[in-house]
């Protein structure tokens, strides 16, 4: 599962993601261009205006059991949903290698 979001959402969705018993979480900043627009922003000590192309985002990254997906898409759209928007994005993982215990599937997990 992949979730981007505004920053400052980060902490809500850790938050979810600790309840629900998923585990870990992997977390970075893009650069994201849709539906919101960008506010203009001051340059140039406020002499100049500038509209960005991108809005920065947080991505999350989360891997999870089946039967977990749609309890934790159900929490996050309670505990996110709002003007700010953001994405959840579902994909098949169809095999996981843990590294150090060369363990595969579930067990890597």
């Amino acid at each position: 599962m992949e979730i981007i979001i505004p920053h400052r959402k980060l902490n809500d969705v850790s938050e979810v993601l600790k309840n629900t018993n998923s585990g870990g979480m992997t977390h970075y900043r893009v650069q994201e261009r849709g539906m919101i627009k960008p506010e203009e922003i001051a340059i140039g000590r406020g002499t100049g205006r500038y509209t960005p192309e991108f809005i920065p985002r947080t991505k999350v990254e989360v891997i999870l059991m089946d039967d977990q997906v749609e309890v934790l898409i159900n929490r996050l759209v309670d505990k996110l949903g709002d003007a700010l928007g953001g994405k959840i994005i579902i994909s098949d993982v169809p095999t996981i290698i843990d590294l150090s215990t060369k363990r595969r599937g579930e067990d890597a997990m």
